[in-house]
């Protein structure tokens, strides 16, 4: 049995755990010992991996960013600071069901791992009044916070892409924005048909609050996200030690008792989505260990259906690691000799990024998306009834885009 093979088994299986059992956290569990055995990984090399990826500087960082996310989320969800945000925005947009919207996009952003939790809870709030289910709600959250990543600078896959290709920063954004602007306006189709269907209307216009009141609502609930933008790209401090002296300057302001302090601590989310958090990471780290993309790359290099491999390499990288980066320092090298001689070689390279950030906004492995599942209490196989249209969408607009170049 070819790699290529185990890891189409592994997949499948994954998938049908999901299915069947609807737990991630034990299905990506189930998929990661079968890829040990599958690939036949000695018990102590897989041991050893699963040390080194949960000792990790980077995966250590990672908890403590998501832990600091969540302890925050929940203090200005319980202090109303979200309340006065949604209120802020309610004034301005006049639509609670765009305002649901409006909110992730504005956390998306900030590239930071796992930062669909940041907008959790204001989806919560602002939803709270509208009879959706929670499968919906981890897809308003999931999907419009992610509209930027073909166009903002400041998000490490784009600037690797960019660094890869050697194509100009500029020229990329340029030639992107249309799909920034696709992938709002399928989230919009998918979102407005559902609330059609369901009779939800426009809800909570909101008041007629005077221009200071609504900014001060507004920045009561944005100052900690503005806080921590600030922190890290101004100061240059490190995410999680940002968020450290945002999380302690709002106890502060808030006032918050102690014993709520450690009632935020102790919240069993939080033990839920660390455990998550560290079985997305080991079942990243064996797939790496299996070696399995070496294998890729030479079935590219020795087959002239370079289509169809560009879409199946792009897609499947970055559906199995779930993160830009991954998946860009893995196919870009190895789909680079095919396209790099070509007369739409910039168009391709384009191609190869966005049909692997479709894979990316697809995976299980994707923090933000298991993340907001978690937070929701959702099922990610109903999640994709709403993913599956916009995501056809843009990669259909892609090769759309790709074919009229050539």
């Amino acid at each position: 049995m070819t790699g290529i093979v185990k890891l189409v088994l592994v997949v499948i299986t994954l998938m049908g755990l999901l299915r069947w059992r609807r737990d991630l956290t034990l299905a990506v569990a189930g998929a990661a010992l079968l890829a040990v055995i599958v690939f036949a990984i000695p018990a102590r090399t897989a041991l050893m991996s699963v040390w080194d990826i949960l000792s990790a500087g980077g995966s250590l960082q990672l908890f403590a960013i998501v832990v600091l996310v969540i302890f925050l989320g929940s203090v200005q969800k319980e202090t109303g600071m979200f309340d006065r945000l949604v209120r802020s925005l309610n004034c301005v947009i006049r639509d609670g069901r765009l305002v649901a919207m409006v909110g992730p996009a504005i956390i998306g952003f900030l590239p930071m791992p796992g930062g669909a939790l940041f907008s959790a809870p204001l989806v919560e709030v602002s939803t709270r009044h509208m009879d959706l289910t929670p499968h919906f709600r981890t897809f308003l959250n999931y999907w419009f916070r992610h509209p930027w990543e073909y166009i903002w600078p400041i998000y490490a896959g784009l600037l690797l892409f960019q660094t890869m290709s050697g194509y100009p920063l500029r020229r990329i954004i340029l030639y992107q924005s249309p799909f920034s602007l696709i992938h709002i306006l399928g989230g919009l189709a998918v979102a407005f048909a559902w609330f059609r269907r369901r009779g939800i209307g426009r809800r909570h216009p909101g008041d007629s609050n005077h221009f200071w009141g609504t900014l001060g609502d507004f920045l009561d609930g944005t100052w900690p996200i503005l806080a921590v933008i600030m922190f890290f790209f101004a100061a240059g401090l490190p995410l999680y030690i940002s968020l450290i002296v945002v999380v302690l300057a709002v106890l502060l302001v808030k006032k918050v008792p102690f014993a709520r302090i450690i009632a935020h601590l102790v919240n069993p989310r939080m033990g839920r989505t660390l455990l998550l958090l560290a079985v997305v990471l080991i079942f990243q780290k064996i797939i790496l260990v299996a070696d399995v993309f070496a294998e890729f790359a030479g079935v590219v290099l020795s087959n002239p259906a370079a289509v169809a491999l560009i879409v199946g390499v792009s897609f499947t990288m970055g559906f199995l690691t779930g993160v830009n980066t991954a998946y860009i320092a893995i196919a870009f090298p190895i789909l680079q000799p095919l396209i790099q001689n070509l007369p739409n070689a910039f168009h391709l390279s384009l191609f190869v990024y966005v049909i692997g950030f479709c894979g990316v906004l697809l995976s299980p492995l994707h923090l933000c998306l298991v993340l907001t599942n978690e937070y929701f209490h959702s099922s990610l196989m109903r999640v994709y009834r709403y993913l599956l249209p916009p995501v056809l969408l843009i990669a259909a607009t892609a090769a759309t885009l790709a074919l009229l170049s050539g």
